[in-house]
């Protein structure tokens, strides 16, 4: 378990003890499910929340009572192709941030070094729960519209492919891409529920100077849900362009085996006619026959070429 004080002078390590002695200070707190159950009896958390914590597969949200807020949020990291989750819950009331999660090696640096930040540009600022709370929301989402540009890169990659014929990998592109775009509009809903829960601040325990982050946050989850909305719209289109392709495609060669197929039809009535071999057929004892059906054949080949080139049926 990792403790730090919250003052005007900036985030100082403790330990536990202190902690418990200490009722006039902001803390903020990181530990394992593991840890939380073992100290819940002085942190006196709700026994459904804390269970909760130790599943690592529960849906993101936030739960307002009285005397706090419990939370779960998802932070993603992206791999190759592929998106990963970890479940991070958190409690806050007026005087305390609980971060509970399974791999919290970089949290804390993250928000000390922001912290530093706040206070180096601002005299009066003053480091509380909520405003590290904002912080590590903003963590989650201050790079993930670059996610999105590059979603939007391969997807006009993708549009690109299909207008000048050049297939290769495309279904399997597409489905990754609807994969990613799906996965991240289950994550920012979500999110956005939360950020909206935040703003309203049912029961006081954001301040109201960070009211003001909290909507900024809110607006910038609404955004990149919109932005997920367009870019499933937008993939949409470029399988509908591919699947015309495809069927402009079949066309053309459904197209050729028509023509292919009309040529042929007389020439298979001729043959079909002479193959009768009726006995008095005057065409069977005619020394010019053959080459009068040959030259037959031919002229009906080469009017029927004349008249589909006329009508642009060859193109």
């Amino acid at each position: 378990m990792e403790i730090y004080r919250l003052d005007a002078a900036g985030i100082h390590k403790t330990d536990f003890p202190h902690y418990k002695k200490d009722k006039g200070n902001s803390y903020c707190l990181i530990m394992t499910p593991e840890e939380l159950v073992e100290s819940n009896k002085h942190f006196k958390l709700h026994e459904s929340t804390v269970q909760e914590c130790l599943s690592p597969k529960q849906y993101p949200r936030l739960e307002v009572y009285d005397e706090m807020c419990f939370g779960v949020l998802n932070i993603i990291t992206k791999q190759e192709d592929e998106f990963n989750l970890t479940e991070l819950n958190f409690y806050i009331t007026q005087c305390c941030l609980m971060l509970v999660t399974r791999d919290d090696s970089r949290l804390m640096d993250y928000l000390i070094k922001e912290t530093k930040q706040s206070y180096s540009k601002s005299s009066g600022y003053v480091a509380t729960p909520s405003k590290l709370l904002f912080l590590l929301l903003d963590k989650l989402t201050s790079m993930d519209s670059t996610i999105l540009k590059d979603i939007e890169s391969r997807i006009a990659e993708l549009e690109e492919e299909v207008m000048e014929g050049r297939s290769g990998e495309f279904i399997r592109d597409i489905i990754t891409l609807r994969k990613q775009l799906l996965f991240l509009k289950s994550y920012y809903e979500p999110l956005l529920d939360i950020a909206e829960d935040l703003v309203d601040n049912e029961n006081g325990y954001i301040e109201g100077s960070s009211i003001k982050q909290y909507r900024i946050l809110y607006n910038r989850i609404s955004r990149l849900n919109s932005n997920v909305l367009n870019l499933r719209d937008y993939i949409t289109q470029v399988r509908e362009a591919y699947q015309a392709q495809v069927d402009i495609n079949q066309n053309k060669t459904m197209k050729f085996f028509t023509v292919i197929t009309t040529i042929f039809l007389p020439l298979t009535l001729i043959a079909g006619w002479y193959g009768m071999n009726f006995k008095y057929m005057p065409e069977l004892d005619w020394i010019y026959g053959y080459p009068f059906v040959m030259a037959l054949c031919v002229l009906v080949v080469a009017i029927s070429l004349i008249f589909f080139k006329k009508n642009n049926y060859l193109d």
